[in-house]
């Protein structure tokens, strides 16, 4: 017995050492250049033992010395072969022009076990992806958003009033107020739905978006999967959202959408264009369509809700950091929020979306603080016809899966594009300098068909916090501000290690 039980663990290793072999030498023998692999850890060790995050990982690849001038680079994940893309015109090739070989994501989550992760538009494949975006847009289109716009109004007020109650010259976790005003916003325009997170310090609907994001191994692990070894989620049975979390969005939101069945309200929302799916598809009685079943519903939902209230309030709390360690461009832009605001006690959409410094600044955060941080796509070879390959680079038809990734944060960050990156100038984006800029350099919402539904809706949403936060308040450093961000290793989205404290002073 022990005789063959050393013989199995003795075969499984020199299989092991066979496959690992093979994998690490994908690219030496396909002749493209290539970072020199760890064994088993390949080119992601400061990933995996915990250093950095995935998209800093990507940005240290990115920027590896003497691979300054090469347009693409070969790097090895622990799912094996990638491509790391460096080039800008590349970049828009395969996002772009070559979209039809690259629709998918590299990234997977388990179908069987998490309909919420699975189905949802930003991991969904194709070709279901393309119907289900289109389903979806006309929520974002401008229109839309504009008929939104009052409901917005009403958070922009709540959070200059709550915070008018915060004691003068205290000191706040500033991430905490922004992330509980875009949580009430989204919850208000997407689904009809009072979270009250600025009024009540407990709301379940905050804690709960919290939870998405919350920082431990075991979640760090499932996503680790979701992004690295795709092809275990459903071995090791991953799933985007924890089970509490995942609980909470049934729970809410098939109250919400039963709801609006029964009243027959129409607010223009999320919400609609769900019900509107799931009455097309009951139509058509097509019994296989995924439209019928809750899951599917729930998942666009709980998507909107996770990305609209992470990347917008992540956009605020680095915009306002920076202005308290600025305090000239901060008083340009409340200055700006004075005139725009005039003795109104709010600001209309046309006059939010008009003002110029605003939207530099805006963009200058984005600038460097890139939400995602990167971009990726698989590719998926057509059974016949023409395939995609790497010419005129090397003489390389790629296999299909492939996974090709873009640093979104090592570009915005290179000084070929970007003079000065590490600090912080609005004025690049001024009208002026607008010629001087490489605007492909520029991606912070994705590139191409698959880029961020959001997009429109994110930007308004993170103008109208900053302008109702700013207009009677500044704010400052204090003893406890960080002189710089780091980034939190386990968090999928950038996001600063520690706490940033800031000084709110009233006018």
């Amino acid at each position: 017995m022990f005789t063959e039980l050393l013989l199995l663990i003795t075969s499984l290793v020199a299989v092991f050492i066979i496959w690992q072999k093979r994998s690490l030498t994908y690219w030496q023998r396909n002749g493209v250049k290539c970072i020199k692999p760890l064994p088993i850890v390949g080119n992601v060790k400061a990933f995996l033992t915990g250093k950095v995050n995935f998209f800093e990982q990507m940005s240290l690849l990115h920027t590896a010395k003497g691979f300054e001038n090469e347009p693409l680079i070969g790097v090895y994940l622990l799912r094996g072969p990638a491509i790391l893309v460096r080039d800008l015109d590349l970049i828009k090739t395969i996002m772009i022009k070559k979209f039809n070989y690259f629709v998918n994501r590299a990234l997977q989550t388990d179908p069987h076990r998490d309909p919420l992760g699975y189905n949802n538009l930003f991991f969904v494949r194709s070709p279901e992806w393309k119907g289900l975006r289109n389903k979806i847009s006309p929520v974002f289109t401008s229109g839309k958003t504009k008929q939104m716009y009052p409901l917005m109004l009403e958070i922009g007020k709540d959070l200059e009033s709550n915070i008018q109650k915060v004691p003068n010259g205290s000191e706040i976790r500033i991430k905490d107020t922004c992330a509980r005003f875009t949580t009430d916003l989204i919850a208000t325009i997407a689904f009809g739905v009072k979270a009250n997170s600025l009024s009540n310090i407990k709301s379940e609907f905050f804690n709960y978006n919290m939870a998405i994001f919350e920082l431990c191994w075991q979640r760090a692990l499932d996503l680790g999967i979701i992004f690295m070894l795709p092809a275990l989620a459903s071995i090791a049975r991953v799933k985007l959202f924890s089970k509490k979390t995942s609980d909470f969005f049934f729970r809410t939101i098939s109250y919400v959408l039963s709801e609006r069945e029964k009243s027959g309200v129409h607010r223009n929302d999320l919400i609609d264009v769900l019900l509107a799916m799931k009455q097309e598809a009951a139509a058509q009685s097509e019994k296989g369509d995924k439209a019928l079943k809750l899951d599917y519903l729930v998942a666009q939902a709980a998507l909107f809700q996770t990305a609209g209230f992470e990347t917008s309030s992540s956009t605020m709390t680095m915009s306002l950091y920076e202005l308290a360690l600025n305090n000239k461009l901060q008083d340009r832009l409340r200055a700006e929020v004075k005139e725009y605001f005039g003795d109104e006690d709010h600001i209309s959409y046309e006059r939010l979306q008009e003002m110029p410094y605003l939207s530099q600044v805006v963009n200058e955060t984005l600038r460097k603080y890139p939400i995602v941080g990167y971009a990726e796509r698989e590719c998926l070879q057509p059974e016949s016809g023409e395939k995609f390959s790497l010419k005129p680079y090397y003489d390389l038809e790629v296999p299909s899966g492939m996974p090709f990734y873009v640093s979104t944060l090592a570009i915005h960050r290179d000084e070929k594009y970007w003079p000065e990156p590490d600090k912080y100038d609005p004025e690049r984006f001024a009208p002026e300098n607008r010629d001087n800029i490489n605007m492909d350099a520029y991606m912070p919402f994705g590139i191409g068909p698959r880029n961020c539904i959001g997009m429109r809706l994110g930007l308004l949403q993170t103008k109208l916090g900053l302008v109702h936060l700013l207009r009677n308040h500044k704010v400052l450093k204090c003893d406890k501000t960080v002189e710089s961000i780091k980034f939190q290793p386990l968090s999928p989205v950038l996001s600063s290690d520690v706490d940033i404290l800031l000084r709110l002073q009233r006018d």
